[in-house]
């Protein structure tokens, strides 16, 4: 015979009474299935969803123009960098670069150009530069804008993107360095510093996301540019040290807040001034090659080299029609054939004059250089028309143009190793034809 007990079950339903309406409800439901009032835990859990739902509304909602204006700004620069030296995807001319003010220490040190600091950060090595730099600026900058409010947001994107540029100029003297990946990395300093600073303030799956998203992506870009040579480190760690720095001091513009206080608006002039006053700067110092819509076509850097070959062909030619002409001379008949000098001296003018425009003193060599082509090219005409003789004359003139092509390679040699170092290339065992 078996006897039966009573015995408790996994699946019993607990029950808490109500204390508004007296009766039992289930405790796992927040709220009396009777009357609806809500438990003193859910009514508080209640209470913080809501404040942070109104949190991230209130900040997530706000505008961000100057976000947009600094990629806008961006974009413009680079599209101007194409009509002066052509599109480039990964490498532009380097007096294009030099042109529009990238960092360059000689430059700052001993012509003062020290609005290059600033300049630089909105200059890009490239397409591809641009696109990642506007796509990171894109991401971050939106969040930093509605966090800090556009005031503040202006006055941390620019000051850590000089920081940076001070930092490449103090410990990476030797790079030509261009680009707002120290302002970019300046404003994740922000962020990271934002969610640490405030995490007893701001919604606590906020400050994990911005934890779970921010500090990898700085991880793998320090990773990234420790093993890569053509990154310029000392920006990207000058601009995060910087911005770090500075979410520690400058406060974020909190959900209730609807107007900015003056000091930030006025820091805000000063930077958007210094800015303005740094382009003048660099467009009454520009010095690169002529903007037009004729670069858009070309490679970038194969104007310097078109112009480098074809001024060696004029020169070559002009070297071959002076011996031929000599050697005509000296042969005392009638009969001396010079045609094919003259050939190669119109092929070369055609080419010297097909030179684009670059700078205001390669554009006086290259018309020099037409000059004295068009005499050799004159004096060889002549001379197949001309009796024997009448030749000693035209020999005569000869001698003086040579005399004056002596003086102009002389004065072209001395300048065209610097020219072509501007622009990035170097001349190694070169001799005069």
């Amino acid at each position: 015979m078996f006897q039966v007990f009573p015995t408790s079950s996994s699946n019993e339903i607990r029950s808490r009474r109500c204390p508004g309406c007296g009766n039992l409800t289930p405790a796992d439901n927040p709220r009396c299935a009777h009357c609806g009032l809500g438990s003193v835990e859910a009514v508080i859990q209640e209470r913080k969803l809501a404040s942070e739902r109104h949190f991230l509304q209130a900040l997530f909602t706000r505008s961000n123009p100057f976000t947009m204006i600094f990629i806008g700004i961006n974009v413009g620069v680079y599209v101007l960098m194409c009509l002066a030296g052509g599109i480039a995807i990964t490498s532009p001319d380097l007096a294009v670069l030099i042109g529009f003010g990238a960092k360059q220490n000689d430059l700052i040190a001993h012509q003062h150009q020290y609005w290059r600091l600033v300049t630089s950060i909105f200059i890009h090595i490239g397409l591809i530069h641009l696109l990642i730099n506007n796509y990171a600026l894109w991401i971050i900058g939106q969040e930093i804008e509605r966090i800090y409010g556009s005031s503040r947001f202006v006055v941390l994107y620019v000051a850590t993107g000089i920081l940076g540029s001070i930092g490449s100029y103090a410990f990476n003297p030797q790079a030509t360095s261009a680009g707002a990946s120290g302002a970019i990395f300046g404003l994740f300093g922000v962020m990271a510093t934002f969610a640490f600073r405030y995490r007893r303030e701001i919604p606590a799956a906020l400050s994990r996301e911005i934890k779970r998203r921010v500090i990898p992506i700085i991880a793998l870009n320090l990773i990234f540019g420790l093993s890569v040579r053509i990154v310029d480190n000392a920006a990207h760690i000058g601009g995060l040290l910087s911005g770090i720095a500075l979410a520690l001091v400058v406060p974020y513009k909190r959900p209730h807040q609807k107007t900015t206080p003056l000091v930030w608006r006025a820091l805000q002039v000063i930077c958007l001034a210094a800015m303005f006053v740094s382009f003048v700067g660099a467009f009454r110092s520009y010095e690169g090659p002529r903007l037009s819509l004729s670069n858009l076509t070309t490679r970038p850097s194969s104007n310097i080299v078109n112009y480098f070959e074809n001024m060696q062909q004029g020169s070559k030619a002009l070297s071959e029609s002076a011996r031929s002409f000599q050697e005509a001379l000296n042969s005392r008949n009638g009969n001396a054939d010079v045609s094919s000098s003259l050939r190669l001296l119109q092929d070369a003018l055609r080419n010297v004059r097909s030179i684009p425009q670059i700078d205001t003193q390669s554009q006086r060599y290259r018309d020099q250089m037409i000059e004295i082509l068009s005499e050799q090219q004159r004096i060889l005409t002549e001379f197949t028309k001309t009796p024997l003789k009448d030749w000693q004359a035209l020999g005569a003139e000869e001698d003086r143009l040579i005399e004056r092509n002596n003086k102009f390679v002389a004065e072209f040699d001395e300048w065209l190793p610097g020219f072509m170092n501007q622009h990035g290339y170097e001349l190694r065992g070169r001799k005069n034809s």
